[in-house]
């Protein structure tokens, strides 16, 4: 258990952004939030968060900059899927014993290899929290960069308190930005329920009955009601020609 404790003034902070999170719905009411109520406990100008959506292999990334330094170029240096903060991050020792500061002093070559893409691309220094998720992979990150304090311990443990609340209200705005973009679909596109929907997903990244299983929280004979009943839905016999047929539908979008 961790002897480290807020200060009377971070935990007022830390009280102000957890209360504030719960009104956060949409994209741009979650970069106001990290820019206002966030503030006062991890003081950033670049937010990066990751979610490994659908059950997805990877992570992906997003990000909120109130930096003029942090542009298109640098996140899609630190979102590439072989080269970038996610594989560098992963490869580090102890990514989900708790919050990892860059740079740090006498690192070894992983801690390194993610320093040089830190300083790089503008970041100048970063507070990152990985989380693993059931299966032991990584399931979400949340990094904060181009601090407004010296990284050190007090910092570590406000990114601890915060990023699970963090994550919750990131992941409710990907949510309705799914139902948003799902409400957009003509009504005779709407032909499955919004599991069925996550099924299909699944389904086009290639994943199996016992993987979608694992990753929709349910059992294999259930994942196969849905993709029969799916099926049925779109007049196809088969998983790839529901593919097809969702995507000529609208239901799904193709790479």
């Amino acid at each position: 258990m961790s002897a480290m404790r807020l200060d009377e003034a971070r935990r007022h902070h830390f009280a102000e952004a957890v209360e504030a999170s719960i009104d956060v719905s949409s994209r741009h009411q979650f970069f106001v939030w990290s820019q206002s109520a966030v503030q006062g406990l991890v003081p950033h100008e670049i937010l990066i968060c990751g979610v490994r959506e659908h059950g997805g292999p990877s992570l992906t990334l997003h990000h909120f900059s109130a930096s003029r330094y942090f542009r298109r170029p640098q996140f899609d240096a630190v979102a590439d899927p072989t080269d970038g903060l996610v594989p560098k991050l992963s490869a580090t020792p102890g990514w989900a014993s708790g919050v990892m500061l860059f740079p740090r002093p006498g690192a070894a070559a992983t801690a390194q290899a993610v320093e040089g893409l830190v300083s790089a691309n503008e970041l100048r220094d970063m507070a990152v929290r990985l989380m693993p998720g059931a299966d032991g992979g990584l399931w979400a990150l949340y990094a904060f960069s181009r601090l407004g304090q010296v990284p050190d311990a007090a910092l570590c443990h406000a990114v601890e308190l915060l990023v699970p609340h963090m994550h919750h209200a990131f992941v409710r705005v990907l949510q309705n930005e799914r139902e948003q973009m799902q409400a957009s679909v003509p009504h005779e596109a709407r032909v499955v329920t919004r599991r069925q929907h996550e099924v299909l997903h699944l389904i086009k990244d290639g994943k199996t009955n016992l993987q979608i299983a694992v990753a929709l929280d349910c059992s294999p004979w259930t994942v196969k009601n849905h993709i029969q009943n799916i099926l049925r839905r779109l007049g196809t016999n088969s998983r790839a020609h529901a593919i097809s047929r969702a995507m000529s539908l609208g239901i799904l979008r193709p790479d």
